[in-house]
């Protein structure tokens, strides 16, 4: 089986640390965490991740714009991405706590770390 390359953009390094170990006790991931979004696409370049996950609001540049600069990217522009927000609690009315703004899926920084991952496979299983 191969082992799934995740590239978290977020400028909050105790939550980024905490996540990544998280994914990678499971066994399943490799995790890069990036907690300046100015280094965000050399990241991904180096990186080559499977999917991207990104904080809506940091410093400097928001989570918009670090997807626009993947989305450019040729060798990125298909990597599925995942916002993570602190700005919208978990969705009770959806089965995997999830919401579709702009084409993107966003997940509430509350979440537990099962509904995260539930999103994250969805994510990568679909492509999107």
């Amino acid at each position: 089986m191969r082992t799934t390359r995740i590239l978290i953009v977020d400028d909050e390094p105790d939550f980024t640390a905490l996540l990544k170990e998280n994914l990678e006790e499971s066994g399943d991931f490799l995790v890069r965490q990036v907690n300046d979004s100015s280094l965000a696409l050399k990241a991904a370049r180096e990186f080559h991740p499977h999917l991207c996950i990104v904080d809506v609001v940091m410093p400097g540049m928001d989570g918009g714009d670090v997807v626009a600069q993947i989305r450019a990217e040729p060798g990125l522009s298909k990597v599925p991405v995942m916002m993570l927000t602190a700005l919208v609690e978990e969705n009770p009315d959806t089965i995997d706590g999830e919401t579709q703004t702009g084409g993107l899926p966003f997940v509430s920084k509350t979440s537990g770390f099962d509904t995260i991952l539930a999103c994250i496979q969805k994510h990568l299983d679909e492509g999107v």
